[in-house]
């Protein structure tokens, strides 16, 4: 079976050497030691999967996540942002540029397997009929998504929620649900206010579902027409 591809952006040469050294056991790595050349890399030898660090010199993680989530090339590759800024403000503010997921270092080399192996199972095509709600369409063979004809761009994470909240069309779903639906294996150990994050990211990105994503104080969300 052929392994799927590992793009690794990071600076520091002993890290970079470290994470190559085990993630070469089950995946074809590809390394970067800054953002300009891990770009270059992202659109051109397509990768499956970018860890990426937050620090790096050149052109930070932050930027180049933002520049990669934009870029029809490379939107939709999975990209978890890797830092030792590690507040709730800067997995917040991770997350808000585009990042499928944040890891603060140091990290549990097991954890970080899990989550590789979580968004690499996402992304994985299956075929599924597409998902209409008045203006709303979702085509999850694609990871498309548009409303009254304009397609909107989303990150894997605000697709996978969208998606989800769509699929339990009138119904409320806890935070629980979401997180065990979108992160699988990393529910656990997501802080389920990134949920927020992604809700806010697609209300910004798509206004009109303002009025349809519905706020449950205490609960979760539902998605109404």
């Amino acid at each position: 079976m052929k392994k799927s591809r590992i793009l690794l952006i990071e600076d520091h040469p002993e890290t970079r050497k470290f994470l190559e050294t085990m993630l070469s056991k089950d995946y074809e790595i590809l390394t970067a030691e800054n953002a300009v050349i891990g770009i270059d890399y992202a659109r051109n030898r397509q990768p499956d999967l970018i860890l990426l660090d937050v620090v790096l010199p050149i052109l930070s993680g932050l930027d180049a996540c933002s520049l990669m989530k934009q870029d029809e090339k490379t939107k939709r590759v999975p990209l978890i942002l890797l830092s030792v800024k590690n507040t709730q403000s800067d997995v917040t503010r991770g997350l808000s540029v585009g990042a499928d997921d944040y890891l603060p270092k140091p990290f549990d080399f097991r954890e970080l397997e899990a989550r590789i192996q979580a968004r690499l199972r996402k992304a994985a095509s299956v075929e599924v009929a597409p998902i209409e709600i008045g203006e709303l369409r979702i085509e999850p063979n694609t990871r498309e998504v548009s409303y009254a004809g304009r397609r909107a761009h989303l990150t894997l994470t605000e697709f996978d929620i969208l998606r989800f909240l769509a699929s339990q069309f009138g119904n409320i779903v806890s935070r629980d649900a979401i997180l065990k639906e979108v992160w699988k294996d990393g529910a656990e150990k997501t802080n389920d206010r990134t949920i927020d994050v992604h809700i806010r990211a697609l209300r910004k990105k798509i206004p009109s579902l303002t009025k349809h994503i519905i706020s449950i104080y205490g609960v979760g969300y539902k998605y109404e027409e």
